[in-house]
């Protein structure tokens, strides 16, 4: 018998006795401490174990979710290797930080620790979702400040790796550069459309913002050879002559649709309060019907190509008649014009509903250069385009 199974013994018998008292906050720390102890002696399964059952004491004493409650999570998670027994821990602290705060994303301090965690160890699917949940305001939690630019950073670092990976794929002509000039709208609409859809308007610029600068400094050739670029954004039709948005022209339709889409929602933010002009309603559909066709995320992303109509309903007026639409974006929401008055205001429609956080859904998956084949065109065509004025490139290549 083992020291370490010993120790484990104990100590859970010892917790068990305190819980039967309802002396949780000595049975609470007799776990934190002796995790960390089987922890130091490797011994992943038995501290993990004594982790989830701390978990389980903070939920007999109903433990808020504070600095202390946290930092005893994640003290343990930083000291755990990456295995099954680790996500049991996670998986049980989120649980008890959702109960804990009422909230449907949980403490988001709490997930944004857990997204650095699996981003530095490259498990960047795992790292999504938590990233995502920290960006995300609630009636009872807040987003975290730093939360976009970190979310941008690993992003920006999971297209790096996406890329180095499909270019050593079987067959696969391509360099990672190459594929990943191509798929960098893909990554960014990954994160910009979801946190649209759960309302998350000045987190999505944040990240759009780092996100651009990251992968734009890596990927010089990204950018259309235009002056200026980035140029301010103005939106099409508004009485207001500009934005303190920059929008980046490339020859990527992704990317392209990622930037006008937080654009426009963002001007609907502004106005959410006065209800959605017909000018900004009509850029909208006007944006979905020319993307569909040339962004291949907005099918390929099944989170993404969901997420279109929630957001035309909630930021546009545009209810959407479910099911009606044959499963295209725009019939879903242009049914609601022929079917129906739009709805009254932005951020209505869904307001009162006690919302679940909406992901980007199954991780991304390589395409080959076939399929990728227009996109690549296009980047070929933009990199040996010359030097040329914004204003003569940008109708064509971003209305």
């Amino acid at each position: 018998m083992s020291s370490g199974y010993e120790l484990h013994q104990k100590l859970r018998t010892k917790t068990v006795r305190l819980v039967k008292k309802k002396q949780y906050d000595e049975a609470i720390s007799t776990l934190h401490s002796g995790a960390l102890t089987l922890l130091s002696q490797s011994e992943q399964g038995s501290g993990c174990d004594l982790a989830v059952y701390m978990i389980d004491v903070y939920n007999s004493k109903d433990a808020p979710v504070d600095s202390d409650s946290r930092d005893r999570i994640t003290e343990i998670l930083a000291q755990a290797a990456p295995d099954f027994w680790r996500k049991k821990v996670v998986d049980a602290a989120v649980k008890w930080s959702v109960k804990a705060s009422g909230a449907s994303t949980g403490d988001p301090l709490l997930r944004l620790f857990i997204a650095k965690m699996y981003a530095k160890e490259g498990d960047f699917e795992h790292a999504e979702g938590h990233f995502l949940a920290s960006c995300i305001e609630t009636e009872q939690t807040y987003a975290v400040e730093s939360a976009p630019k970190a979310y941008a950073q690993a992003m920006a670092e999971w297209l790096t790796a996406f890329a180095e990976q499909a270019s050593q794929q079987e067959g696969e002509t391509r360099g990672a550069d190459a594929i990943a000039r191509i798929e960098a709208g893909r990554f960014a609409l990954r994160a910009t459309i979801p946190l649209l859809a759960n309302h998350a308007v000045k987190p999505a610029l944040s990240f759009q913002e780092n996100y651009l600068s990251v992968v734009t400094t890596s990927l010089k050739s990204l950018l259309l050879p235009v002056t200026p670029n980035p140029r301010p954004y103005t939106p099409p039709g508004s009485p207001t002559p500009s934005t303190d948005i920059q929008l980046y022209l490339t020859a990527n339709p992704d990317l392209n649709f990622s930037q006008l889409a937080v654009a426009l929602v963002s001007e609907s933010h502004k106005l959410q309060r006065r209800g959605v002009p017909e000018w900004l309603r009509n850029a909208w559909i006007q944006l979905v019907r020319q993307y569909e066709r040339e962004a291949p995320s907005l099918s390929q992303e099944e989170g993404v190509r969901e997420a279109i109509p929630r957001i035309g309903e909630d930021w546009f007026g545009l209810k959407v008649q479910r099911g009606g639409g044959g499963g295209n974006m725009l019939n879903e929401m242009m049914a609601s014009l022929f079917g129906g008055a739009p709805g009254g205001g932005a951020g209505q429609g869904r307001a009162e509903e006690k919302r679940q956080i909406q992901g980007a859904g199954a991780a991304p998956k390589a395409k080959s250069a076939v399929q990728s084949g227009a996109p690549a065109a296009a980047a070929a065509q933009a990199a040996a385009a010359p030097t040329a004025t914004a204003d003569d490139l940008v109708d064509d290549e971003m209305d």
